[in-house]
């Protein structure tokens, strides 16, 4: 009954998506993987000109910053070119956003939505159908790469409302239902709950699992603890949070598949995505995007703020857009045989680096990676200043008080003493609102952000 249902689906999938803006995007996709490095690049590169020409024209913010600085669309003829335009911050686009709008927009088309916030500043905006076309097409593209095809199992292991509050709707339930989707709340993993979706994953059989890491890995510590077996999917897809590598290994050790790494956010979309080789190929096909480091454009495997553009939003083009996060250009021919860019995988969100007096910074990876090995049920570092951060930790019942004065020396030795630490010790650490969980918490600029002065237009 299953395949029969699975070839119901796809036939289905190709009907109702063959003449579309989403199917004709995907058939795109699909073949512009494969094109050479230079062909994509000349690809994007024309996308950016017309959007950025679509920008000045149309966009009343746009046009105002553009004559500020003397340039019109035919000056930006490279990225150097283009990196004379202003950053755009989610504050400016809280408080210019109608100025954001294009003129040619269609104000009944528009859909508005909103970041969940979880660097503390959300920002509202709008899409419109073409933007979406392309959002779902790459997704869809990307979801391929994990195995997944139309009529395919596809479990989600998620917790943004907006995300989870449509399925409580008996229509959205029922259409979940028929094309073979499962979502699992992530707002109460106790115990109780995860027997309970261990039953119905095992009885779902999902193809492929979409995830936010800290569930994922939270449920595999689970399922391998209760010596659970019968969820075996292709593959597991975990976003929205930094993925470690002992998470990594945890989970494709209890699950014994592949976990695929994705980046992204409701701005823009998916931005990147791991390949079955490993490599996190950036689409570039949809999203133009910078590394902006101490002096400049960042370097192979250097960090930088991250700022993107969106190839597909003529109704509200938002160039050059810091989304918040530090990440590395990489420099890779992958053996996949994909001639799309690449990014090594994000560091953190810039609040998430732990500056250090003296203009250092520990990567968010520090702290899970220094406490992996501990009884330890869950963490997180809070900085107010520069001079020090607040560690919480929920014991486990073998933390000695010894284990506790290790991972101090440890701190103070990659610190240099610099960092004073204090110390909670709470019986449990919440989620924040959207069901995200957050390592690392800083409220300190760092100073790869000041030297490069993109706080100027905040």
């Amino acid at each position: 009954m299953t395949s029969i249902h699975r070839a119901a689906i796809r036939a289905g999938f190709r009907l109702a998506h063959g003449g579309t803006a989403i199917g004709r995007r995907l058939r795109k996709l699909e073949e512009s993987q494969w094109w050479p490095a230079d062909r994509v690049r000349e690809y994007q590169w024309e996308r950016l000109r017309r959007l950025v020409a679509h920008a000045y024209a149309w966009v009343p913010y746009y046009r105002q910053a553009m004559d500020g600085l003397g340039m019109e669309p035919g000056d930006i003829r490279g990225p150097g070119d283009y990196r004379r335009l202003p950053v755009l911050t989610k504050q400016i686009i809280n408080e210019q956003r109608e100025d954001l709008v294009a003129d040619t927009a269609e104000r009944s088309r528009l859909i508005k939505t909103a970041s969940g916030g979880s660097t503390g500043a959300p920002v509202a905006l709008y899409h419109d159908p073409g933007m979406v076309a392309g959002y779902r097409a790459v997704k869809l593209r990307n979801f391929k790469w994990a195995g997944w095809e139309p009529g395919d199992a596809w479990a989600r292991l998620w917790g943004s409302q907006f995300d989870v509050a449509p399925h409580q709707q008996l229509r959205q339930r029922l259409w979940d239902r028929a094309t073979r989707v499962m979502v699992l709340p992530c707002w109460d993993m106790s115990e109780a709950t995860m027997h309970r979706y261990v039953r119905r994953l095992q009885g779902f059989r999902p193809d492929v699992i979409e995830a936010y890491v800290t569930p994922m890995y939270h449920f595999a510590r689970f399922v391998q603890a209760a010596g659970y077996d019968g969820i075996r999917p292709k593959g597991i897809i975990c976003s929205a949070e930094l993925l470690f590598p002992h998470q990594r290994e945890l989970i494709e050790s209890v699950f014994r598949c592949k976990v695929f790494n994705r980046y992204g956010g409701r701005e823009m979309g998916d931005v990147a995505h791991e390949c079955p080789a490993g490599t996190m190929h950036l689409n570039m096909e949809n999203i133009y995007t910078e590394f902006e480091g101490a002096n400049g454009a960042s370097k192979p495997n250097e960090p930088g703020d991250m700022l993107l553009t969106c190839l597909d939003s003529y109704s509200m083009p938002l160039l050059r857009y810091r989304v918040e996060d530090v990440g590395s250009p990489a420099e890779t021919v992958c053996p996949c045989g994909r001639g799309l860019g690449a990014m090594s995988v994000v560091e953190g969100r810039v609040q998430d680096l732990i500056s250090l007096p003296g203009g250092g910074f520990l990567p968010g990876e520090f702290f899970p990676h220094l406490f992996k090995d501990f009884d330890i049920q869950q963490f997180q570092v809070e900085q107010e200043r520069l001079e020090g951060v607040t560690i919480r930790i929920v014991r486990g019942p073998r933390l000695s008080d010894a284990d506790i004065e290790h991972l101090l020396g440890k701190i103070t030795e990659y610190t240099g003493g610099t960092l004073r630490t204090d110390l909670e010790f709470p019986e449990c650490i919440p989620a924040s609102p959207s069901g995200k969980f957050r390592y690392t918490i800083s409220h300190v600029e760092p100073a790869f952000r000041e030297t490069v002065g993109l706080g100027r237009n905040a």
